[in-house]
């Protein structure tokens, strides 16, 4: 998902977006840690969302920033989460509130009879990395709530830890439609994955 390699040139901390990460995606293991690479300055820097969600650093799209390299930034990695929250929650405001671009999830789906749902921009990151931090999650998650006047708990899917789709449908509907895809419900600005059920 996400490759450790040093910054090709000095960067300015104003630069660290955001981004959503799986870490079973990453190196499927019992131990929490395993997708770590050896050594603290090497190892992926990450801030825990939830079980197996966490939250990693990048510049312009590239791999995730280690340890060493988000220290050479800012002695606070708490600091660093929550500036780069504030500068993506500012790329949603407008006059009037709060906006993000939408479509009909059917377009990228390419299917019909869709729950009420909607395919979400991300203002120039990916949909998913407003779900990495609870300022930003809960700006989106009020928002569509607003929008969508949903009946059931509003449900947060990707396919590929990129794209983001809204639905207002039971978690089993969502699953359904998309099959292996990540499906997340909003709790107090964190996501919460929900696997799906084991077969016996």
């Amino acid at each position: 998902m996400y490759v450790v390699e040093t910054l090709p040139r000095p960067v300015h901390q104003d630069a660290i977006e955001l981004r959503l990460a799986r870490r079973d995606d990453v190196a499927p293991s019992s131990s929490s840690r395993s997708w770590l690479t050896p050594g603290f300055s090497a190892s992926t820097a990450f801030i825990n969302l939830a079980p197996r969600l966490v939250c990693v650093f990048t510049v312009d799209d590239g791999p995730a920033l280690t340890h060493q390299q988000i220290g050479e930034l800012t002695p606070s990695m708490n600091q660093l989460w929550n500036g780069a929250a504030d500068r993506l929650a500012k790329r949603a405001l407008v006059d009037t509130g709060v906006e993000f671009l939408v479509r009909n999830p059917a377009a990228a789906l390419e299917q019909t009879g869709l729950p009420p749902g909607l395919e979400v921009g991300g203002h120039g990151v990916p949909p998913t990395a407003w779900l990495a931090h609870p300022k930003t999650f809960t700006v989106m998650h009020r928002h569509f709530q607003t929008v969508l006047d949903p009946r059931h708990e509003l449900v947060y899917a990707t396919r590929d830890d990129q794209e983001l789709f809204i639905f207002d449908a039971p978690l089993h509907h969502v699953r359904d439609i998309l099959g292996r895809g990540a499906l997340m419900t909003y709790s107090v600005g964190f996501p919460l994955m929900h696997d799906p059920p084991v077969s016996g």
